[in-house]
């Protein structure tokens, strides 16, 4: 079916039903062009108020599509069958679908949902670190294709207490100090528990999508029920920036070399550019990150 088509039968049947009610039509058949022109509009002030998030995370977005692109070129050779590789794979082209759409959510002015697709990007990426952390549940994740019993491996492998004991876990196979260990992972649980209130029904995910905190006054609110950029947003950046720097510095030691006892996934090519990518990639997004890992443009909005 062609647009043209649906767009004369849709609008023929407002035509008909307010007919039939007695009353004039208030269909408006450029509603869709008033929402691409709010988004558009968007789009253009977000590169000048959501900075340097914006670019770290375009940048990390990047890095990861380069795993994706090392993974799926190994899928197409000798791997195709390999339950650990497949896990991995699919962990981390869903995680790629995730960032994008934390990206074109945000500059579109739509942060709640930017924030529900952030918290599935963290999970994704963590499950990763996790199944790279112990290879032997990458079969069972694999295998749990209906919805019933992958919801049910998720919630006896990957629940929140389980996931931070493999986060844990890793760390310290690495040496990392407990206590910035506890500090990370009280940072993650804090971020994604408040970000919990856009992923579940609440009555303050409501008031956040009605009233877009100003990005050029944050004293002011504007509607944002069809999209308005968001001060607010500059913690949705900064935690998926974050959420895609943690998995650079600890899935790509596990992705890259032996871990208990387990060849690494992916046999290191100096010569490869997409190789080279990450690597180098790896310790740009470092540098940028701790940079301005303390850095705010709205401090008034900490707890927003």
């Amino acid at each position: 079916m062609n647009v043209e088509s649906i767009r004369k039968e849709s609008l023929e049947l407002w035509d008909k039903y307010f007919h039939d009610a007695h009353r004039e039509s208030q269909y408006d058949k450029q509603f869709r062009d008033f929402i691409d022109k709010l988004r558009k509009s968007e789009e253009e002030n977000a590169e000048t108020c959501l900075q340097p998030w914006l670019q770290i995370f375009e940048d990390e977005i990047q890095w990861l599509s380069n795993i994706w692109g090392i993974l799926s070129r190994k899928m197409d050779g000798d791997g195709g069958n390999d339950a650990l590789l497949l896990s991995i794979w699919s962990l981390v082209s869903a995680s790629c679908n995730y960032a994008v759409a934390v990206r074109l959510l945000v500059i579109s002015g739509l942060d709640n949902p930017a924030r529900s697709a952030a918290r599935s990007l963290d999970e994704h990426l963590c499950t990763c670190i996790a199944i790279l952390n112990k290879p032997e549940l990458a079969a069972g994740f694999q295998s749990s294709q209906f919805h019933e019993e992958a919801s049910q491996f998720w919630y006896k492998n990957f629940n929140s207490k389980k996931l931070r004991k493999h986060l844990n876990a890793v760390e310290r196979s690495v040496g990392l100090e407990p206590h910035i260990s506890r500090e990370f992972r009280e940072y993650r649980d804090n971020e994604l528990n408040y970000f919990s209130q856009t992923t579940h029904p609440t009555y303050l995910s409501g008031v956040f999508a009605a009233n877009a905190i100003d990005v050029a006054n944050t004293d002011k609110v504007a509607s944002g029920v069809f999209g308005k950029l968001s001060a607010s947003s500059e913690r949705t950046l900064n935690h998926a920036c974050k959420s895609i720097w943690y998995f650079s510095r600890f899935g790509f030691l596990l992705l890259f070399n032996d871990h208990n006892g387990n060849n690494p996934l992916i046999e290191l090519d100096k010569e490869d550019e997409m190789h080279l990518m990450v690597v180098i990639g790896r310790d740009v997004l470092q540098k940028l990150n701790l940079e301005y890992w303390e850095y705010t443009k709205y401090p008034e909005l900490e707890n927003s």
